[in-house]
Parts: structure tokens; sequence; C-alpha cells
């Protein structure tokens, strides 16, 4: 059994700030044919994966901690573009392997109300391949 707090996403190295969630989807890319020689029987085959995280958790802002990522750091890297909006990530679990490819952050928002702890919502796809850290 593995608990929720035995892992983690990091992203350029640092973790982020005030998580309390992490979600991690695998979506098989499928390819369909059908041929005469299959006699109309349709054949299937899976070319690749989709993965994609999302991430939710308290906002923090002026984080002196090197290892973690604040809202102001996560702002900047959604904000960035070109070559610079991609940033590599680690998905690692306690004793378990961890796995590593290279992710852009296609969604970021941020909750707020008068009585509740402000909040944020990451969404990352990883572009290419997802492979295990040897």
């Amino acid at each position: 059994m593995v608990e929720g707090y035995n892992i983690a996403l990091t992203i350029g190295g640092k973790t982020l700030c005030g998580r309390t969630q992490d979600d991690l989807t695998i979506a098989a890319k499928v390819k369909e044919s059908i041929t005469k020689d299959d006699e109309g029987e349709t054949q299937r085959r899976i070319t690749g994966h989709d993965v994609s995280f999302s991430v939710s958790g308290l906002i923090e802002v002026g984080n002196s901690v090197a290892t973690k990522l604040d809202r102001d750091d996560v702002i900047a890297m959604a904000l960035a573009k070109g070559s610079q909006a991609e940033v590599t990530v680690v998905y690692s679990c306690t004793n378990g392997d961890s796995y590593t490819g290279t992710a852009i952050i296609t969604n970021y928002t941020e909750s707020s109300n008068s009585e509740d702890d402000a909040t944020y919502g990451l969404d990352l796809q990883i572009s290419g391949e997802f492979t295990i850290v040897s």
C-alpha cells in the first residue's frame, strides 16, 4: 500500500509548495485499421501514450526554500513561451520506480474567496517520451 505523501512530482528539480494532490493520467494512443485480409475485423495497436498531470495545492508566496516552487515561480513557468516553456518533470514513489519526461504547463488556475485558503491548480502535458529513470 502506498500512502499519498510517498508520491512526488518535481518540476525542474523542485517540488511545488503546498501540494495537496497530484493526479497522473496515462492514455493509450490507439490506431485502428480494417483490411480485407483481416476479413473486416478491426485491428488495434498502441502507437504511444498521452501523459498528463494535474496538481493542486495551497498557494504559498515568498517561500525561501531553494527546493520548492512557490506561486510566483509557477506563474513565471506558466507564462513562458517557446523552449523556455519546457520543463523537466520527475514523478517518483517511495520504494517504487521514478519516471521522467519533458512537459509543458497547459493550464494554471488560482482560486480564492473571503474565507478559505487560496488554492491553485496546475496541468502539465508530457511532450515526447515518459520513461523510467535508470
